[in-house]
């Protein structure tokens, strides 16, 4: 009798999926666990509107009045989620979800099946193959396994469909289930397979470089890498130090799997040239949110390497980072020394946060560029300042009246001007310079 029933419920399991391929020729077929009913067969059709699957959620449910086992599921396409499958199910007892590792795709499923007889406990557990490789079993409860099955896409195809099926056996009160993935072919979808996210989307800014650290964590959960977002965090990586990250940071963080640090290098990249390409186009200054101290402002001598430890601390502070000051002072880095600085010897310091060692060694390389520019500048100015080039018309004779005189100091003043030079460079050179100040029109007195 046991063999008619389950002969009988095959029957009608095959008419079922016979005449589902009268509609779509790609269902794997079951996965060939025992399956029969007295009841009317259980059938739910899952599908992605949209690319494929790429995760999976199973909810476990008993009556245990009747003795009835009963699932239902969820699946995520893309980085969405379905709603739940509809199959019957009441008193939930677990649930577990599983969803394939960089954004890979479902090609593949296995079922492993578990009897107790005693209180007529069946229990399942599920296992995915995500692009080709098998991944670890979900971890529901399975007692006293019978049964396994599995089945797997053709070459080149992922699974976008999901068919369940539940049968139901009074004697013995045994609660059957069956399943098939109906695949379709990579290239069908092709620009869904690990494409760089839409910025526009995920509602995040072109300019990389305004990126706080929660959006460049919003940008890696999009990625499928959300898993390291807490190691993101916890070193202070924001948009204008992300560029500057190596495969090494990303090891030292914990992404340990060389193929999820692959994949971050590449969309890295692209991420940078597309932003350069929409600054280019825009002609729009990719500027940072956080920006380079003014020596001048903050009454440091514009000579970097004459600076104290104590002004190398001030300079540290309005960086932003007050935490790394007593780091600098207890390793007495001067101004002589803070331009070799590199992010090991950051390290070494104790500054921990990669995020703050890049934006340090950043700054310092911007801090010389921009000291290195200044000085060049003065050494123009001066240049320029020769009494004989700063005059268009040469050197004021004795003969020349006053009016001449302040005519030509105009003149050389608006040619200074006129060049870029800020008045605080031109007095910047007067003050060495008695020749200049006096072509200048400047007494000795100090006064015009």
């Amino acid at each position: 009798r046991q063999v008619v029933r389950q002969a009988k419920g095959m029957r009608m399991l095959t008419c079922m999926l016979l005449s589902s391929r009268l509609v779509q020729a790609d269902w794997t077929g079951v996965l060939g666990l025992n399956f029969d009913s007295d009841e009317t067969v259980e059938q739910r059709t899952m599908q992605c509107p949209s690319g494929f699957i790429t995760g999976l959620q199973v909810k476990h449910g008993r009556d245990h009045r009747t003795d009835v086992d009963m699932y239902d599921f969820k699946l995520k396409c893309g980085s969405r989620w379905s709603a739940w499958s509809g199959m019957t199910f009441k008193d939930f007892q677990e649930e577990k979800v599983f969803e394939c590792p960089m954004k890979m795709h479902v090609t593949g499923l296995s079922v492993k099946r578990g009897r107790r007889e005693f209180g007529d406990v069946d229990t399942y557990d599920f296992k995915l193959q995500c692009s080709g490789v098998w991944q670890d079993y979900m971890g529901l409860g399975v007692q006293s396994e019978r049964q396994q099955g599995s089945k797997e896409c053709p070459a080149g195809t992922m699974a976008w469909a999901w068919k369940s099926y539940r049968g139901f056996v009074k004697r013995g009160d045994i609660d059957n289930y069956e399943f098939e993935l109906n695949c379709k072919s990579a290239a069908d979808a092709q620009q869904a397979i690990r494409k760089m996210p839409s910025l526009r989307e995920l509602g995040l800014a072109h300019n990389v470089f305004m990126w706080s650290v929660d959006d460049v964590v919003t940008w890696l959960n999009a990625l499928g890498l959300g898993e390291h977002g807490p190691a993101f965090v916890a070193n202070k990586l924001q948009g204008d130090v992300v560029f500057m990250l190596l495969e090494s940071h990303l090891q030292d963080m914990g992404m340990y799997k060389i193929g999820d640090r692959l994949y971050f290098m590449e969309e890295l990249t692209q991420l940078h040239d597309s932003t350069k390409a929409w600054s280019k186009a825009l002609n729009v200054q990719l500027t940072s949110i956080r920006t380079l101290p003014d020596v001048r402002r903050l009454g440091l001598p514009v000579q970097a390497v004459s600076w104290s430890v104590k002004e190398v601390g001030v300079w540290v502070r309005e960086l932003g980072l007050p935490g790394w000051v007593d780091r600098f002072r207890e390793h007495r880095i001067q101004g002589d020394t803070m331009f070799s600085l590199n992010e090991q010897s950051l390290q070494e310091m104790g500054v921990a946060a990669i995020g703050d060692r890049l934006y340090i060694v950043d700054c310092l390389q911007s801090l010389y560029e921009e000291l290195t520019a200044w000085k060049k500048k003065q050494e123009a100015v001066r240049t320029q300042a020769q009494p004989t080039r700063m005059l268009a018309g040469g050197a004021s004779t004795g003969a020349s009246s006053a009016r001449e005189d302040a005519g030509s100091s105009n003149k050389v003043l608006q040619k200074l001007l006129s060049q870029g030079y800020t008045m605080a460079d031109i007095l910047s050179v007067m003050k060495s310079r008695p020749d200049v100040a006096a072509q200048l029109g400047f007494g000795s007195t100090g006064g015009r």
